[in-house]
């Protein structure tokens, strides 16, 4: 009797742990099934909010020119703060060190998406590069010279009899001659000295020259900050030289395959610049968070202020692309001799995908 009662009992037992298991079992799949809806459901939403179909492909690249500044937080906001996901991507942003190896980079399909000047694109086409530009987040010029405050390059006339050091890697360098001539300044009165650009900085920074080109979104706080001084600024942009910056190239064969993942992409970068403009303060501590041996809070917060103030678009998407810029762009790098051949405009840019 008490065998047939212990069988009894275990046989109950295994039961009551079967059907335990069997219950558990759907509460999975439902949770499961819950979860795969909920996303589902952010993707449609997403898909409403920019009235377009599932991206052709969801895993992208965005290949920087450079190591990271201020100028850069708006991409990487974009992705700490999910745009990029809410919009169905998932994008990589690295760093680079340079516009030619980005620009070959999404030649050759390694990559994407890449950051650029408006200037290099423009000479990477002449070099048969199936590139094109879809954005551009400095719609006025970053370039600048900035001068001490005791030896003031107010206008470009009054570089002559001073001394002003250049980056070799900037693209200031290659049109500095032209800016120069255009603006009626004797050229063998100015001495121009492009060295590297840590050697740039030091000769400035030592007052070993009076002037230094550089870049508003880069430099020019940090500069003010270490010498403790409001620096006097010449923008190349009041003078003729307006080269749009930051810009984004893509790979001309990817962008006609995937023309839904393109759209996304700049539709979670609008977002994403707006958010940064609209939230300096947490931009800068994400960067600095991020990057903490390359910038810090007040540092970050500084450069993307300046971004903010070059970023000029009313009624239009951040990255909008000037038919105009574009034709002064292009101006300007002729003049130069940068160029040696010049295209019809939908060569080199397009708005499509902002649309």
């Amino acid at each position: 009797m008490v065998k047939v009662l212990k069988v009894t009992l275990l046989a109950f037992f295994l039961m009551v742990v079967l059907a335990a298991c069997g219950e558990s079992e759907p509460a999975t799949t439902e949770a499961t099934s819950t979860t795969e809806t909920e996303t589902e459901t952010a993707a449609e939403t997403a898909s409403d909010e920019i009235g377009l179909g599932e991206p052709e492909t969801t895993d992208v690249t965005l290949r920087l020119n450079w190591k990271f500044k201020g100028e850069f937080a708006p991409l990487f906001v974009t992705k700490e703060k999910g745009f990029f996901e809410k919009y169905g991507l998932n994008v990589e942003v690295l760093e680079g060190n340079g516009a030619a190896p980005v620009m070959q980079a999404v030649a050759q399909g390694q990559e994407e998406f890449g950051i650029t000047s408006t200037v290099e694109p423009a000479q990477g086409l002449v070099e048969g590069m199936p590139i094109k530009m879809i954005a551009s987040y400095m719609s006025r010029s970053p370039f600048l010279i900035v001068s001490h405050p005791d030896t003031p390059v107010e206008t470009p006339k009054d570089l002559e009899g001073k001394s002003i050091s250049i980056s070799i890697s900037s693209s200031l360098t290659n049109v500095f001659p032209n800016f120069l001539k255009s603006n009626g300044v004797d050229e063998s009165k100015v001495k121009a000295l492009p060295v590297e650009t840590s050697a740039r900085n030091s000769l400035f920074l030592n007052k070993d020259v009076e002037a230094v080109a550089i870049f508003s979104t880069n430099e020019y706080p940090i500069f003010e900050e270490h010498l403790g001084v409001e620096l006097t600024p010449l923008y190349l942009a009041d003078y003729g030289f307006d080269l749009a910056s930051l810009t984004v190239i893509g790979n001309e064969k990817f962008m006609e395959e995937n023309p839904n993942t393109v759209r996304r992409f700049l539709a979670a970068l609008n977002e994403g610049f707006e958010y940064t403009f609209e939230n300096t303060q947490e931009a800068a501590e994400i960067s600095a968070e991020l990057f903490p041996e390359a910038t810090d809070v007040e540092t970050a917060k500084g450069q993307i202020e300046r971004l903010k103030e070059i970023a000029l678009f009313d009624g239009v998407p951040y990255g909008w692309m000037s038919p105009e810029n574009m034709e002064r762009t292009l101006d300007i790098l002729e003049e130069s001799e940068l160029i040696s051949e010049r295209y019809e405009l939908e060569r080199y840019f397009t708005n499509e995908f902002q649309e």
